[in-house]
């Protein structure tokens, strides 16, 4: 993470900030390398932003105020401060890259890679925060969005500043309070409205540096020894608090915020050396100090080596192999500090102005060139052998009419028919991507019996009435799937509803197998599921109500059982087994997916055989799976899968003979079971 060194500043060297910048980069590296405690490790990004906006800003003011302020010098700083490094990153991640990322992978990291010269890579993953997002954690530069957001701010701060000394005379403290209230309120109202947004870009970070902007511009001091003693306490163990009491599933940043960013205001404030505060005397001990004076480096390396490691493994890493990649960044991060920081830093480091300034646009120009080069290549797939890349490029797989059939207005005009056949729809099909997804399968199937339906889904939006789940950037569901029932309603020749989702996630709320992702908990307008058997519960009653509601409107249901999860990236993970002649263990056995299915299956059964003969349930399971595993791998090798749960067109191909005699037996009498 990005802050100035004090041969930036002409002011007395603070040696308990360096350990403060240790305190907020050791909680990062920790939780990225999945050290449990430290589950609100993210904060340490917010600890460096408040420095930041600190130290920086105090340079600014003071020469501003003697009139000796320069763009070119202040930028010149940056670059000298920035660039070294953060080059140095990019370019080992572009080489790494070539040859542990999948074609899909390295165009991705391309992307990433020019952004990220541009700093603007923090609008690239707000962008690419969607359904269908790669895991974050294989995103080599994903750490990146941090430096973006600092570095746009110093792009408009000091102009800012210039503004206010010439038409405010100086005033700079009511400014920047009123705009530090701006972010603040925009900040809390976005982290509801738009999540991503509010965690990428800047207009809802701006508050976070400018607690530290407004510690430098306010000179504030505190006079009395105990009160310093006691807020500098007080910082430090609000920062602790958010390290280890806060979790992914906290809206971030919004108010909660408010303790890393406050934790360190008081911090920075109060634990000066002048006080002689044991919070100063232990962030000034020496090897904090050092830690702090690697963090840049450190904050760099760590998460590119961690990710690397994760592809080569084409895992999760464990407890010890992540604690071997850590020590390595430590490592890592000394020799960078050393050799490519320090030669560069200060008034009389490596290169004059101009060299910097062309240096500079080098770099940059090297950087966006080499990932347009990724990007505009398509991941450079001719590296690979012809059989990997055909494996690998399952990874792209989607059906053509995805795009236009995804999340549209439930109206009849503008649903996707799930296939070409000039015959008027009787049947919709009602799900989420996986009947997306499914669709053309069905759409087979359909055509085949004479009959064309309509496609109602949207991604992460179960068929079940009355639910939706609050978590981070996901859809509330509830009035997507009322507006369906209603057009149901209205529209009496779409004689049957076909129910297809991805079942066990909405009722089991966990991520099954390696996928990287959060509890996703169901709600109801009383109140979000607290545990396991209370989210079971809410699934089985919004399913009744949906099926229900159905069969009281005189429709004949269908239920499409679940796909089996993978739990793994099939094509990407079968790909790297193959290009490096390792071996992939890709069967799901049986029981894992019995034992995931369970409650789901004895559900839906239950409701087939109450609301019998109006309600079928069709299990797609057996044609996937034997009496010991569920395959992810076809006869001759190929991914059944695109990701770690939706199948791929050969994947759906398996599943064709049972979706074509689910249509045959339509508006016929169920077996009894």
């Amino acid at each position: 993470m990005n802050t100035v060194a004090h041969s930036d500043s002409a002011a007395a060297y603070r040696p308990e900030i360096d350990g403060l910048r240790a305190l907020a980069v050791l909680p990062v590296v920790f939780y990225h390398a999945g050290f449990a405690p430290f589950s609100g490790g993210f904060v340490g990004v917010d600890v460096f932003f408040v420095i930041s906006g600190y130290l920086i800003t105090a340079i600014l003011v003071r020469e501003i105020g003697a009139g000796e302020f320069s763009l070119a010098r202040f930028y010149e700083r940056r670059a000298r401060r920035l660039f070294p490094a953060l080059f140095a990153v990019i370019g080992a991640a572009s080489v790494a890259g070539v040859f542990l990322l999948m074609p899909t992978e390295l165009e991705d990291f391309g992307e990433s890679a020019a952004t990220t010269a541009l700093f603007t890579s923090n609008f690239l993953f707000f962008s690419e925060a969607g359904y269908f997002a790669g895991p974050a954690e294989l995103k080599p530069l994903l750490h990146t969005w941090s430096l973006a957001i600092e570095e746009q701010y110093y792009l408009l701060f000091p102009g800012f500043l210039l503004l206010i000394t010439r038409y405010a005379r100086s005033h700079y403290l009511q400014w920047v309070v009123g705009l530090w209230l701006v972010s603040f309120i925009t900040s809390v109202v976005w982290i509801e409205a738009d999540p991503d947004g509010a965690f990428y870009l800047l207009p809802s970070r701006t508050w976070e540096l400018m607690t530290g902007s407004l510690l430098a511009i306010g000179n504030w001091k505190i006079s009395r020894p105990a009160l310093n003693e006691f807020g500098a306490a007080l910082g430090v163990l609000l920062i602790l608090w958010a390290v280890f009491g806060f979790s992914s599933a906290t809206p971030f940043p919004g108010a909660a915020a408010l303790l890393p960013c406050l934790g360190t205001a008081l911090v920075i404030l109060c634990a000066q050396q002048a006080h002689a505060t044991v919070v100063g005397r232990l962030l000034s001990w020496r090897p904090i100090v050092f830690v702090g004076l690697i963090s840049y480096s450190l904050y760099l390396w760590h998460w590119p080596l961690l990710v690397y490691a994760r592809h080569a493994l084409v895992r999760s890493l464990q407890p010890l192999e992540a604690a071997v990649i850590v020590a390595l960044a430590i490592v890592l991060a000394i020799a960078s500090w050393k050799f490519i920081e320090q030669p560069f830093r200060g008034r009389h480091g490596w290169l004059n102005r101009k060299q910097v300034f062309r240096g500079s646009m080098a770099v940059i120009g090297v950087a966006v060139l080499t990932g347009l080069l990724f990007d505009q290549t398509e991941g450079f797939p001719q590296r690979l052998p012809d059989a990997v890349a055909q494996v690998a490029a399952v990874a792209e797989e989607r059906p053509a009419q995805r795009e236009r059939c995804e999340g549209v207005d439930i109206d009849p005009q503008l649903l996707c028919r799930v296939n070409m056949a000039d015959v008027d729809p009787t049947f919709l099909l009602w799900g989420d991507s996986h009947a997306m997804m499914s669709m053309m399968a069905i759409g087979q199937a359909a055509a085949a019996t004479g009959r064309n339906g309509l496609l109602a889904a949207t991604n992460g939006c179960a068929p079940l009435l009355g639910v939706y789940r609050p978590a981070r950037g996901r859809t509330d569901c509830r009035a997507y799937n009322q507006a369906t029932l209603d057009m149901i309603e209205q529209l009496p020749q779409l004689q049957t509803i076909v129910l297809m989702a991805r079942w066990p996630r909405y009722a089991e709320a966990t991520p099954f197998g390696e996928e990287s992702s959060e509890i996703l908990w169901l709600a109801d307008a009383a109140g979000t599921a607290a545990t396991p058997a209370e989210n079971r519960a809410m699934f089985s009653t919004a399913l009744t109500r949906t099926v229900q509601s159905l069969v009281d409107l005189g429709r004949e249901v269908v239920i499409i059982g679940a796909v089996p999860e993978a739990g793994v990236e099939v094509p990407i993970k079968l790909a790297k087994a193959k290009w490096w002649g390792a071996g992939a263990d890709l069967a799901l056995p049986l029981a894992n997916f019995a034992e995931r299915q369970q409650y789901v299956d004895e559900t839906i059964r239950a409701l087939s055989s109450q609301l019998a003969p109006a309600v079928r349930y069709q299990p797609v399971a057996p044609a996937l799976c034997s009496t010991a595993s569920c395959t992810l791998v076809s006869d001759d090798g190929m991914p059944l899968y695109f990701d770690d749960n939706h199948l791929s067109r050969i994947g759906l191909e398996t599943i064709q003979p049972v979706l074509n005699e689910m249509f045959i037996h339509l508006n016929e009498p169920a077996p009894a079971e």
